[in-house]
């Protein structure tokens, strides 16, 4: 495994592979000083944010402390058109490696008292939730020429399944809040274009319009309703969760009798 690999590795060992158990004193030295990290802004408006090396790490800390079980879940991955899982890049008479990783990110909102999570400078209390993330493509980029290599860049490229998740389908800090019952307003500007009467059957790409914009615009009445009327829609979608569940089992029943049969009963 080369060092790149390595410091992939690491970054997605944390905190378990924090050099200084739990904190980051040694761990950030795998970050260059200018290091940057681009993900899906909490803030208003929308759109990515650019964390810096500081915000970045701080964020991290933020994280774990509030779901102290906290783990990215994730791998080095290998797109169809990167068949070793990363690529090599000359910039400015410099070598670096982008290496493409695949995450799950978990955690469980438990932190209290001075381990409160913590996120745009609001104070979450715990709700116990455990807080599953879509499968998530991200990019991290290590500058091979410095010895040893260090991390120049975190990129978030899109969702690749929500399937299972509790997050709504978002990312990091969105999809945290999100799951904990605390999601922040949509921006204005995702409102804007029409709205589509269902998702496409293959929006799993967070950059698709369609598949937010029905997402934001349903959270957008939502947040408008008054309580007798929030509590009256939970009612109806906890009716259709079970109706779904039902259908589900149904189709579980029946998956049985569709497969082929075994090569015993070929041959009997």
């Amino acid at each position: 495994m080369s060092d790149a690999q390595e410091l992939a590795e690491l970054f997605l060992g944390y905190p378990d592979t924090s050099a200084t158990q739990g904190t980051l004193q040694g761990y950030e030295q795998i970050y260059h000083k200018d290091f940057y990290a681009t993900a899906p802004s909490p803030r208003e408006g929308g759109g990515m944010l650019t964390y810096s090396r500081e915000e970045w790490l701080a964020t991290q800390k933020a994280i774990v402390r509030g779901l102290p079980d906290w783990t990215y879940n994730g791998r080095i991955w290998k797109p169809l058109d990167e068949q070793d899982g990363w690529d090599d890049v000359e910039e400015d008479g410099r070598s670096y490696r982008h290496i493409h990783v695949a995450t799950q990110m978990k955690g469980t909102h438990t932190g209290d008292g001075p381990n409160l999570l913590k996120l745009e400078g609001v104070d979450y209390k715990p709700t116990g939730k455990v807080i599953v993330f879509p499968l998530e493509w991200w990019v991290l980029t290590a500058d091979t020429a410095s010895i040893p290599p260090k991390l120049m860049s975190l990129r978030f490229i899109k969702v690749l399944d929500n399937a299972g998740c509790s997050t709504g389908g978002y990312s990091f800090v969105n999809g945290i809040l999100f799951a904990i019952g605390k999601p922040h307003p949509p921006a204005p500007a995702a409102l804007q274009a029409p709205l589509p009467p269902f998702p496409p059957l293959d929006a799993v790409d967070a950059r698709d319009p369609n598949w937010w914009q029905v997402r934001v615009e349903l959270l957008r009445q939502i947040s408008e309703k008054d309580d007798e009327d929030r509590a009256a829609l939970k009612l109806t979608i906890d009716r259709q969760i079970r109706e779904l569940q039902q259908h589900l089992d149904y189709l579980s029943a029946l998956e049985i009798y569709a497969e082929p049969p075994s090569d015993k009963v070929r041959q009997e």
